[in-house]
């Protein structure tokens, strides 16, 4: 079962990615229990619950009545999104020029909400989330580490849909606890791997990840789709940490790949999870409308494979992204693009942290330029892909449930934050435009400093031969202390004038004129500036 997610991001947006990886056997798959005591399995017979082990009778009236009236909004207790998504406010924008650069800065502020059905395991060894496990439904459950609900159990069926397995893909688990369930699935993956497999039964490929530069470490997560808050205390977490520097630069890839998943059957009724010796008195004393209970519905088990990027490159969000996916996933792109996603690899290093797959990969650092090529980093994700006796994956994501009417627990999570982001480019100028009404010819040039320096140029004279029409020209890009020099044509050229420009904000309009006269002759030519219009 794929993570489902709600999340929108105008810097990051993005659709998952999904990676079919071909021929995997065994990169999909699910797995078969035991009943505890049962010394061998069968697809044709399925050891029938005992349903004296459950509490029955008035008592389970008494606690499906007192269950159903629990009062309570999960919405609210898990601060679900009524909008998931999110919204972007420009803050500022500003210009800045300087020696013929222009300096653009946005600071734009950013409000992400995100829902999730499905919890990511970074640290599977905690022991409390199983497949059917009772948890308290409350808060708790937002930080990715449930509270347990330590009660006696009933017996309790589970779903395994592996390929080929029928009937034998139910398993009956008596008195379920963290220990019976995961004996039963150990003794189910063997009875796969031993009697089904070889049959030539194979596993779809379930595999997928997320990309995103990071701004904040929630942020990051959220992008990711997750919940920075679930990698606590685990190998994860630092890879999540995030502090905001100009030095350096941080972009993530998150892949998950699911090999098989475990799936709780619904109970008729919530009475029907807890053990005979279960009263009303007890269930009062545990659970209430600020402590509604829940189930784990199901388990997703395979493996998960952080990629993490540390650069000084000042290249864009995006390229930073794609950068890393080159090098993770591969891609084929031209000896442009390619070049600089070297660049950009070869001033980062690269840490990698991985659970349920390779153990030599399971937590790594690698210098960018050792796999700065298309897909350099991809025997990472290569290396332990299969499903194997060897490989079986780790747990890597849950769903919850809650036991009064089967309702998902969706969780919610939101951040905000503020974003800078500048651009420097060469300062594009208006064009100057001269016209004459005069019986000579003029001219006009610009005489500017280069772009990033004190070193002056001119560019080529403009000739205007024409009466009334106005003749065009641009300074060069990038150009700066822009001045426009004007002459006239009297048997040599001679000077009519000069005007300070520096910046040509907007177009700038001129004329050669006759500004004195003697019997009817002009003996003076004069420049002005005039309407373009």
């Amino acid at each position: 079962m794929k993570d489902s997610f709600e999340v929108l991001n105008p810097k990051n947006l993005r659709i998952m990615k999904t990676i079919n990886l071909k021929n995997l056997k065994g990169a999909s798959i699910m797995l078969v229990g035991l009943t505890l005591g049962v010394s061998s399995c069968s697809k044709d017979t399925v050891e029938p619950i005992d349903q004296n082990q459950g509490v029955g009778g008035a008592e389970a009236d008494s606690i499906n009545a007192y269950l159903s009236k629990l009062s309570y909004d999960p919405d609210v207790l898990l601060n679900v999104q009524s909008s998931p998504g999110s919204e972007v406010k420009e803050i500022s924008n500003t210009n800045s020029n300087s020696l013929g650069n222009v300096t653009e800065c946005r600071t734009n502020e950013y409000d992400i909400r995100s829902n999730f059905e499905d919890v990511a395991i970074f640290d599977p060894t905690l022991g409390v989330v199983y497949p059917g496990a009772l948890v308290i439904g409350n808060s708790e459950m937002l930080d990715g580490s449930p509270q347990p609900l330590q009660i006696e159990r009933s017996a309790m069926q589970l779903r395994l849909d592996l390929p080929g397995i029928g009937e034998g893909g139910t398993l009956n688990v008596e008195k379920p606890d963290y220990g019976t369930v995961q004996t039963a699935l150990d003794n189910g993956l063997e009875y796969w791997n031993s009697e089904i497999a070889p049959q030539g039964y194979e596993i779809a490929s379930n595999a997928y990840y997320e990309s995103t530069t990071a701004y904040t470490s929630k942020q990051m997560s959220l992008d990711l789709g997750v919940g920075v808050e679930w990698a606590s205390g685990s190998s994860f977490e630092s890879q999540f940490s995030y502090s905001n520097t100009t030095e350096k630069r941080v972009a993530a890839i998150l892949y998950r790949q699911v090999f098989y998943e475990v799936t709780m059957v619904t109970p008729d009724s919530p009475a029907d999870v807890f053990g005979s010796s279960v009263d009303i008195n007890k269930v009062k004393s545990l659970m209430n409308s600020d402590a509604p209970p829940a189930y784990v519905s199901s388990v997703q088990y395979g493996r998960i494979i952080m990629v993490r990027m540390e650069t000084t490159s000042t290249e864009t969000s995006v390229e930073l992204d794609a950068a890393l996916e080159y090098a993770s996933i591969g891609k084929d792109v031209n000896a442009d693009v390619e070049a600089k996603y070297k660049s950009i690899l070869e001033q980062s290093t690269i840490n990698v942290v991985t659970i349920g797959g390779n153990a030599e990969v399971a937590s790594k650092v690698i210098t960018g330029s050792d796999v700065a090529s298309s897909g350099g980093l991809n025997y990472v994700i290569t290396e332990g892909a299969l499903y194997s006796r060897d490989n079986p994956g780790a747990p890597i994501a849950y769903t919850i449930k809650y036991l009064k009417d089967n309702r998902i627990a969706k969780m919610g999570y939101n951040t905000d934050y503020r974003l800078e982001e500048c651009q420097t480019y060469a300062y594009k100028h208006k064009n100057a435009r001269l016209k004459k009404t005069i019986g000579v010819d003029v001219r006009f040039r610009f005489s500017y400093k280069k772009r990033g320096s004190q070193t002056t140029a001119e560019t080529s004279w403009k000739k205007v031969d024409e009466n009334n029409i106005f003749f065009n020209m641009t300074p060069p890009d990038g150009a700066h202390d822009v001045h426009i020099q004007f002459q006239y044509w009297d048997l040599v050229w001679k000077t009519m004038g000069e005007f300070d420009l520096n910046y040509i904000s907007s177009e700038k309009c001129y004329e050669a004129y006759c500004s004195k006269t003697f019997l009817g002759i002009c003996t003076e030519y004069t420049i002005k500036s005039v309407s373009c219009n």
